[in-house]
């Protein structure tokens, strides 16, 4: 009678605790389908001082996931000792064909005359988009000047988990978009915005700067499972960056305080609280190439 017992004993021990499995797996997988991810990129790593401080400030004290760097820019080398000293971050190369700013410009990666239909009379990269269309820009040359740049990054010791664009010329036309798509195959890179990520939801880049941490907050509390992006273009309230001035016509004004709000935002501690309280996973770039989710084309 005793081993009788034991035995049912057992078994309804085993009944149970193969119930509890089960409903914890049913639970696990059931959290895994709601699952909502967010990529936080920023860009224009390189392009002034203050956005280096800016960036730094975001990885180690915010939310900032990814970030681009623009390899022509004059704070490039900064950019590049930052991110060498802080390896845990996952970085990308923000492809550049353009420099928008008046009075502070730049040039192509390679000597201009290698590159002659991306540049003006005088060596710089074309403002807008327009111009640089209006050039006649050829295919080879954006080719080349594009890998040029992803070579520099790799030449200064970094590791870039992904590609992305500066603007939109390199989006207008499919053999620009193909050159990129060629380059992230050949160097298995990622291509952010083609990832599966929702990019539209989370667009946050014209909405005012008293309102940008408002926004950022109620969209934390409507979001659906899913995969995200948000960008993000860090920057300080400084004379350096309060000189910046963008020449295309639908430009922001007083870029630099669109710049320092969004880093108030991806730095402030109620922004933080609500990611937690929904669990909101915060991913990068060089997670989901760890993940193993990679798409080329």
């Amino acid at each position: 009678m005793k081993n009788s017992s034991r035995r049912l004993s057992l078994v309804f021990t085993l009944f149970i605790g193969g119930i509890f499995l089960f409903l914890l797996f049913r639970q696990e997988a059931r959290l895994e389908q709601g699952l909502v991810e967010l990529i936080v990129r920023g860009d224009d790593m390189g392009m002034t001082h203050s956005a280096n401080e800016a960036f730094e400030l975001a990885f180690e004290k915010g939310i900032l996931t990814s970030g681009g760097l623009l390899v022509p820019a004059p704070w490039f080398e900064d950019a590049a000792r930052r991110c060498r000293e802080h390896p845990e971050w996952s970085v990308g190369v923000h492809l550049c064909v353009n420099a928008e700013w008046k009075d502070y410009r730049w040039r192509p990666v390679l000597p201009f005359n290698l590159v002659p239909s991306l540049v003006d009379e005088d060596g710089y990269f074309f403002p807008t988009a327009s111009a640089f269309l209006a050039h006649q820009p050829k295919v080879e040359e954006v080719e080349k000047e594009l890998r040029a740049q992803i070579e520099r990054a790799l030449s200064r010791g970094l590791k870039p988990d992904y590609l992305d664009t500066h603007m939109d010329s390199l989006e207008t036309k499919k053999e620009f978009r193909d050159v990129v798509k060629k380059l992230a195959q050949e160097y298995r890179l990622l291509i952010s915005g083609e990832c599966g990520e929702d990019r539209e939801f989370f667009n946050i880049y014209s909405v005012s700067p008293q309102k940008k941490e408002k926004v950022i907050l109620e969209k934390l509390k409507t979001v659906k499972p899913g995969l995200y992006l948000m960008v993000v273009h860090p920057g300080l309230d400084t004379p350096e960056e309060r000189a910046i001035v963008d020449l295309n016509p639908q430009g922001l004004k007083n870029v630099y305080l669109y710049r320092s709000a969004e880093v108030r935002a991806i730095t402030s501690p109620k922004v933080k609280k609500l990611l937690a309280r929904r669990n909101i996973k915060l991913t990068s770039y060089r997670e989901l190439r760890t993940q193993g989710r990679l798409k080329f084309d």
